[in-house]
């Protein structure tokens, strides 16, 4: 099955199918995705075929602004539009999950979005929401669950008395190691210079 073209909270705003716009009723052949942190994927691996933008209102594909088509590797054709930028080109090969843009309101645009759209061999439009393996409807997708935290084990209760013991961390200096907290680089700086004193090696 195709990643989501966002790591990042999902909304979707615009689903696949007949739809209202601006009080016409047409034809959306795609599925309008809204990326929390903007940074568009890829969702299979496979070329890049075309990374541009088209101005020529003439031309129907001015209404997609900034964007990237990609042949997958299962024979698909991903289209991602309204980009704000494109960071790859015609001809690079990329693989799921590689960066192809950022998220923005090119071309005929309400709004900063991801046109994201399917296609076969024939030129024929396919469910993209299907395709992602989600629900074609309008909603949030949480894609960034945090992972369950890990209970304490016999083993890690060992490790921390013995870094304790041994001075290699001591937390805030009023009884909290202050295990569940994030470290800098200067505290980890700091961890890995005492534990190398402790070993003999600094």
């Amino acid at each position: 099955m195709a990643q989501l073209p966002f790591a990042s909270r999902i909304r979707v705003t615009s689903p696949y199918g007949w739809r209202t716009l601006n009080g016409k009723r047409g034809w959306h052949g795609g599925i309008d995705l809204v990326g929390e942190d903007y940074v568009i994927r890829a969702s299979v691996g496979g070329t890049v075929v075309v990374s541009q933008i088209v101005t020529d209102t003439s031309n129907a594909t001015w209404e997609w602004g900034n964007y990237v088509c990609v042949l997958g590797d299962d024979g698909y054709y991903i289209y991602y539009c309204h980009m704000a930028e494109r960071r790859v080109v015609a001809g690079q090969r990329v693989r799921a999950g590689d960066i192809l843009g950022i998220m923005g309101n090119t071309g005929f645009s309400q709004g900063d979005h991801l046109h994201f759209e399917v296609r076969n061999g024939q030129n024929q439009t396919l469910d993209p929401a299907a395709y992602l393996g989600i629900e074609n409807k309008v909603g949030e997708l949480r894609t960034d669950e945090p992972e369950p935290e890990e209970s304490n084990t016999a083993w890690s209760d060992e490790a921390v008395a013995w870094a304790t013991e041994n001075g290699i961390i001591y937390g805030d200096g009023n009884g909290n190691l202050m295990l569940d907290e994030p470290c800098t680089r200067r505290q980890m700086a700091t961890f890995l210079h005492r534990f190398a004193q402790s070993i003999g090696k600094a």
